[in-house]
């Protein structure tokens, strides 16, 4: 399953892992590996957005004495997405059947085959996403709308625009609403297929 759970799930259970080799529950294990306790504490009880970053990780193992996930053969591996476009509403992002892609970022650890990076610009989408914020869908996932219902997800429409919306049902079948932060809705418009935003990386956010 290509979703943010999927990858938290993963993390989560390398730091089960690392409480039973240790012995320590997760906010001592946190601790004596000099990562914050809220760290992991908000990653066990469901209520992180985002899994741990490689640092984070490679702290985690080294104390813990596992082996890490980030490694391979004793190096740490890495992976590159393609980035598509920037976006804040009102703002299209570039689809990818459509162009070359402008850039690569850094990939979540876990990230699977198709995952795919839009940038968020500008504060049109705050409070739920910052200027920086990069977010990351499945460019292969490709859902009915339909399926996506109250879902933020990366939308292809049929005129060929894309953007980063909530879907909602529109007011006749076939047709959808389409729903930002600080931006007025698209009204009753068609979908040609919905890709839901499988994590966020917040790291290089601008503060406002």
């Amino acid at each position: 399953m290509h979703t943010m759970d999927a990858a938290l799930k993963k993390t989560v259970d390398f730091i089960h892992r690392a409480m039973e080799k240790t012995g320590l529950d997760a906010s001592n294990l946190a601790r004596r590996s000099k990562v914050a306790p809220s760290t992991l504490t908000r990653l066990l009880n469901g209520t992180a957005a985002n899994t741990l970053s490689a640092r984070t990780i490679l702290k985690i193992a080294d104390f813990a004495g596992i082996p890490s996930p980030l490694t391979e053969n004793g190096k740490i591996q890495s992976k590159s997405v393609p980035v598509f476009g920037y976006v804040g509403a009102g703002e299209k992002v570039i689809p990818p059947d459509d162009c070359s892609q402008m850039d690569v970022t850094e990939a979540p650890i876990w990230s699977e085959d198709g995952t795919s990076a839009v940038i968020v610009k500008g504060d049109s989408m705050f409070p739920a996403y910052w200027e920086g914020d990069i977010v990351f869908f499945d460019a292969d996932r490709r859902l009915p709308p339909d399926e996506c219902l109250f879902m933020e997800c990366v939308v292809y429409l049929k005129t060929g625009e894309a953007y980063v919306k909530q879907i909602q049902s529109g007011r006749r079948p076939g047709e959808f609403i389409l729903s930002s932060y600080n931006a007025p809705p698209i009204i009753d418009t068609k979908i040609e297929w919905a890709s839901p935003i499988t994590f966020v990386d917040r790291r290089n956010r601008k503060r406002h």
